[in-house]
């Protein structure tokens, strides 16, 4: 019954991190739908897939290998299976109205009994960065069906562009009314560490001990904790890992096992 802003600046990971959270969410037999009007569902789908198996789709591995072709196959329809219950996708990119995704959020609590819906992003569903009042009436229309119905709404928002990549981001940066966060239950931000990955990519030496990312949790209004957790990133999963070497959560179970 509450709504979650998660924010963040571009390519810091706003949406892997939203992916993994629902992955996480339908393996505790939360059922989730994803709303994204800046990815199409296939790619949605692709990306989950990998967090969900811990296995890279496009790794030459898979290629010109029987065996590993098998397990190609089988990977995707274990997914397939296992999300049958768990996961629907809303197929619309571009811009739409807030009066649509609010019929949407309503259906989803009702007919198919969604209790997790993510809606990426704010920016789409409202027209103008201007539009204070209509970002105002969106986000306030939403709290009230997460309210009525029990639905949590994960709301992606935008921040402004940060003066350098050190800045770790706060709920007075993100981007239009500041209404925003004042309604909403929860503010996560997402921030990645680029001055490490831009180090690590040049070849240089680089502190492990220091996270790959942050979760930044700067409102909590039912809860009593607010901080920051420290992330590191596995490439080939696109999990975020609670520390550095962790084994990256693996929901496939593998042929051999």
């Amino acid at each position: 019954g509450e709504v979650t802003l998660w924010g963040g600046a571009n390519g810091h990971g706003k949406s892997l991190v939203t992916g993994q959270v629902g992955l996480s969410l339908g393996a505790q037999d939360e059922r989730i739908c994803v709303a994204s009007f800046e990815m199409k569902p296939a790619k949605t789908l692709e990306r989950m897939a990998r967090q969900w198996s811990g296995y890279n789709a496009n790794d030459p591995a898979f290629y010109g290998d029987e065996r590993a072709k098998a397990q190609f196959i089988d990977l995707y329809e274990q997914f397939r299976d296992w999300t049958d219950t768990r996961l629907w996708l809303y197929d619309q990119q571009g811009t739409v109205t807030a009066t649509q995704v609010c019929a949407v959020a309503r259906y989803c609590a009702k007919e198919l009994k969604v209790t997790h819906l993510v809606i990426d992003s704010l920016m789409k569903c409202v027209a103008g960065e201007d539009d204070y009042n209509g970002q105002k009436m969106f986000v306030d229309n939403l709290t009230s069906i997460a309210r009525d119905t029990g639905l949590h709404v994960h709301l992606v928002h935008h921040i402004r562009k940060p003066q350098n990549e050190d800045h770790k981001p706060n709920k007075y940066d993100y981007k239009g009314s500041g209404a925003i966060t004042d309604q909403v239950d929860n503010v996560i931000s997402v921030w990645r560490n680029k001055v490490k990955e831009k180090k690590r990519e040049a070849g240089g030496m680089v502190d492990n001990a220091d996270p790959d990312a942050l979760l930044i949790c700067d409102k909590q209004r039912n809860g009593e904790w607010e901080g920051a957790i420290g992330l590191w990133f596995d490439p080939a999963s696109q999990q975020f890992v609670a520390a550095h070497g962790d084994e990256p959560l693996t929901l496939y179970t593998h042929p051999e096992h």
